[in-house]
């Protein structure tokens, strides 16, 4: 790809190696990949979610197998996603193969990224976040997110040669029958705990500095560099997380308005609502989306006390944030926080 001549990217984008997974899979199941991939234009490098989600969940439903999107992820190999996997499969431990899916998580897709996060306890998160609002998920959309955590759990499983004990992934809510949780635990060598606010993988302290059996110190340097220079020029294009940046650089969150996030932006609110509208969101959801994860930030450092914690995201008062925050997650901020139970960490 050429800088000066991107391919036409949005915040609904995502790579086409998540469509490679789907079509391979399909044969597996004797689907007729032609049925469903026919309309669809494969010729690009990013394609629109929306589209992929539609082509996902049909053929979920059609191969009859819960497991269908945990199957499809073991397909995953070091070329699926180009740069982004080869840095991953290449990288020289655990933790930083976590860190680098973290900060180009944007090279496979924008409406759900990861945010990497190290525990109290020095345990490491890696935070999946998806640009909806949580209320306004739907069945297509879990089937989609638990793609995307079957493929990393199944790049974190291959680059170790599956030594990688009690790795751990957290849910909000598990949405298929309860027998199909151990089902994918076992294929999927992790242990499924729900109840949590935000998904998240874990991956204990002391398995951290696990050196990668795929590990090349040659080419690690390079595939990276070549990932960072991808992941500029997609982030370049992406309007939430532009929106994302602007807020970043704001002193306070209190008093703060669409408007003013659009001046500081460059562009009028109309531009920017209708862009945000382009990508199936708006600004107060980007907005809510935001100040859950700083939320979720800020609750895990002990030394910041919860009060802080909602005036600093532009709350009047505790009781004011402790509403917003239990509607956005369906728990209280308090049983969020690993400060005041740190067991939720260990399963």
């Amino acid at each position: 790809m050429s800088s000066t001549n991107p391919p036409p990217v949005t915040s609904m984008s995502i790579h086409k190696g998540w469509l490679n997974l789907l079509k391979q899979t399909a044969q597996q199941y004797q689907l007729d990949s032609q049925y469903y991939f026919d309309q669809l234009d494969t010729s690009r490098s990013q394609i629109d979610v929306r589209e992929v989600r539609k082509i996902h969940h049909q053929m979920f439903q059609d191969s009859g197998d819960p497991l269908f999107s945990a199957h499809a992820a073991q397909r995953v190999n070091p070329l699926t996603f180009g740069c982004f996997s080869l840095t991953l499969w290449t990288a020289p431990t655990v933790l930083q193969l976590l860190k680098d899916a973290s900060k180009y998580c944007v090279a496979i897709g924008s409406p759900i990224r990861l945010r990497f996060h190290e525990t109290p306890q020095g345990d490491a998160e890696l935070w999946i976040i998806n640009h909806e609002p949580l209320n306004k998920e739907s069945h297509i959309t879990y089937v989609g997110v638990t793609l995307y955590i079957s493929t990393i759990l199944q790049i974190i499983h291959q680059t170790t040669e599956y030594s990688l004990p009690n790795v751990a992934v957290k849910v909000i809510k598990w949405p298929f029958p309860e027998n199909e949780k151990l089902e994918f635990e076992k294929l999927m060598h992790c242990n499924i705990s729900t109840g949590s606010p935000i998904r998240k993988i874990c991956v204990q302290r002391q398995h951290l500095f696990h050196p990668l059996a795929t590990s090349d110190p040659v080419l690690y340097p390079v595939t990276q560099t070549l990932l960072r220079q991808h992941t500029i020029e997609l982030e370049n294009s992406d309007i939430v997380l532009k929106v994302y940046k602007t807020l970043d650089d704001m002193p306070t969150l209190a008093d703060l308005s669409g408007d003013k996030v659009a001046a500081n932006m460059l562009i009028s609110i109309r531009t920017l609502n209708r862009r945000l509208s382009e990508v199936g969101t708006c600004y107060r959801g980007v907005l809510e989306k935001y100040k859950l994860e700083k939320a979720l930030q800020l609750l895990n450092q002990p030394s910041v006390n919860m009060t802080e914690i909602a005036f600093q995201l532009g709350f009047s008062d505790l009781s004011t944030f402790s509403r917003a925050f239990k509607r956005w997650t369906g728990t209280s901020p308090s049983h969020s926080s690993n400060r005041l139970n740190p067991v939720q960490e260990i399963l």
